[in-house]
């Protein structure tokens, strides 16, 4: 992983600044999409007006332009929607790649313990069978 990236990551609230840049980049998308029908319908009205004589090729030319322009920005922002994606699932990876570490440092600990107080048990019931017995340790 690059390490400028890495110390992003890392930080305080990275998690939620991505989730904030993934909600942006679906409001832009959205936004785009509106304009797109806006421009969709701007190009028929002029056609409608073209029929009826009125001369609008340079404003049907010049919306196009545009329209074609609104999808190359949309499918951008898909793109940029997408790389976020993955890094928010990277990082969940690595999240659970350090959960997965501290559950397995976690059971070593509870094994040696369980172990320790197996023998502190065995150790006192020795002791309890020697006072019973009446006889010392």
């Amino acid at each position: 992983m690059d390490p400028p990236l890495n110390r992003h990551i890392n930080a305080v609230g990275s998690m939620q600044k991505l989730h904030q840049l993934s909600r942006t980049w679906n409001m832009i998308y959205e936004d785009l999409g509106d304009l797109e029908e806006r421009l969709d319908f701007l190009i028929s009205t002029s056609e409608k007006l073209s029929s009826a004589g009125i001369q609008t090729r340079a404003m049907v030319e010049y919306i196009t332009f545009v329209r074609g322009r609104n999808h190359l920005r949309r499918r951008w922002v898909t793109s940029f929607g997408e790389r976020t994606k993955l890094i928010i699932n990277f990082v969940f990876s690595l999240e659970g790649e350090e959960n997965s570490k501290a559950n397995t440092r976690l059971n070593v600990t509870t094994t040696f313990i369980a172990k320790e107080t197996a023998r502190d048990n065995n150790s006192m019931m020795t002791c309890v069978l020697c006072l019973l017995e009446r006889s010392t340790c």
